[in-house]
């Protein structure tokens, strides 16, 4: 199974496993879109059509990984908000909450109580993960949450033999700077972005060799992960990240 896998890495991850031989089970919200890839993928795949945000739609889609078995879990529904905290409505980044964790965590349970040797789960998080972006404060948190949950997973399922990771994409050439509300003049630059295919190629490669629990899809972003918290302090990592981000603080409005 490939949650959120209407696009982007996740759909990526689908074509590729599925020319690995995997029978693959597509989620994402758009059932329209998902039975057009279904029926391009070929016979043996199927979708379902599920808004990973709704307590409800987890629940089903949870009681499906439970009766399925899959021998492949890959959660990689996700979303992001760029703005000021403080300064936006709650329910979005409540609703981005739910996805990013709360579906990954029920889903992972789902998976892991029947998982059997052999078996692997993968959770995408994000390189920011391990930084820090002023301007998607809580979506920077939310796959914080996920790689540490991932880490552990990995570590408790080793005796099993059950592979857990995190897989840390940095940049990549997908919709999610548009969808988080990203201006398109602050798009981050070609010169450090992947491809999907090549991210999922890294996570393919880390499928085969089980070897970490976390998984860093390029040389650019080891080296920015490095740089950033093992050379600066931590503050200059985090205004040197604020002055990147999309979405400005408002300066205080001075009284006439």
């Amino acid at each position: 199974m490939v949650t959120g896998a209407s696009g982007g890495i996740g759909l990526e991850f689908a074509e590729q496993l599925a020319k690995q031989g995997y029978h693959v089970t597509l989620v994402a919200r758009g059932g329209a879109k998902l039975a057009e890839h279904v029926a391009r993928l070929g016979t043996g795949h199927r979708f379902l059509a599920a808004d990973l945000s709704l307590p409800t739609d987890i629940a089903r889609v949870a009681d499906d990984v439970r009766a399925t078995k899959y021998d492949l879990l890959v959660n990689n529904a996700g979303s992001g908000v760029y703005e000021t905290f403080a300064e936006g409505p709650l329910e979005p980044t409540r609703a981005m909450m739910r996805l990013n964790m709360d579906s990954l965590v029920e889903l992972s349970h789902a998976f892991l109580q029947g998982a059997k040797r052999g078996d692997a789960l993968m959770n995408v998080a994000s390189t920011l993960a391990l930084l820090s972006f002023p301007g998607a404060a809580v979506y920077c948190a939310t796959k914080a949450f996920v790689t540490a949950f991932s880490e552990g997973l990995w570590f408790e399922n080793k005796p099993r033999g059950v592979y857990v990771a995190a897989l840390l994409p940095g940049v990549t050439k997908t919709n999610f700077h548009d969808a988080a509300g990203g201006a398109a003049d602050t798009k981050p630059p070609e010169a450090i972005s992947q491809t999907s295919a090549d991210v999922v190629s890294v996570a393919m490669q880390a499928l085969e060799a089980r070897s970490s629990p976390t998984i860093l899809t390029s040389f650019t972003n080891k080296a920015m992960v490095f740089f950033s918290t093992r050379v600066v302090p931590r503050k200059v990592m985090v205004n040197m990240m604020g002055g990147q981000s999309p979405v400005k603080p408002k300066a205080p409005q001075l009284s006439s």
